[in-house]
């Protein structure tokens, strides 16, 4: 009993059940995203109206290797994966990471990739904001998750890498 009380007040069932969340949230966008490409007539529960909707964000140009990748490579390559496909293998990634016996080298890792994750929440939320002008809550659940994430992630790295 007290090695679960411990575990759920741990950092690690935090960023565990974070990134479980996250795989949720993204698990619910690919699904919109797959269901707006067979029917264009789709409306998901999250599309509230056209200035509020996540299908319209996630179905952008930008939902799609960040809007960056189409760029570089075409629109059609292998690499121009669905952002939400990226988000699963991250929240996975974090997942995994949890559970892995070198916590010096995880904790590293852990905290650069969920910073990476948050440089990219930043972009997607100034192109959600101003460039298409909408609100996407499943958007800005995903960016609250990778906020709390890197903040998790900062303090286990600091356990383990204590300064001078």
């Amino acid at each position: 009993m007290m090695c679960v009380a411990w575990l759920l007040m741990s950092n690690m069932a935090d960023r565990v059940l974070l990134s479980v969340l996250g795989v949720g949230v993204s698990l619910y966008a690919l699904r919109v995203e797959v269901r707006r490409e067979n029917d264009p007539q789709y409306r998901a529960v999250c599309d509230f109206s056209d200035r509020f909707s996540c299908s319209k964000a996630l179905c952008s140009p930008y939902g799609k290797g960040f809007g960056i990748v189409r760029l570089l490579v075409g629109k059609d390559h292998f690499l121009n994966q669905r952002n939400c496909t990226v988000g699963i293998l991250f929240y996975l990634s974090q997942i995994v990471l949890a559970f892995l016996p070198n916590q010096v080298l995880c904790s590293y890792i852990l905290y650069y990739t969920s910073v990476i994750a948050g440089f990219g929440c930043v972009y997607l939320a100034f192109i959600l904001f101003f460039v298409l002008r909408d609100i996407c809550i499943v958007c800005i659940g995903t960016y609250v998750i990778n906020a709390v994430l890197i903040y998790l992630n900062y303090n286990l790295y600091l356990s383990k890498h204590p300064g001078p």
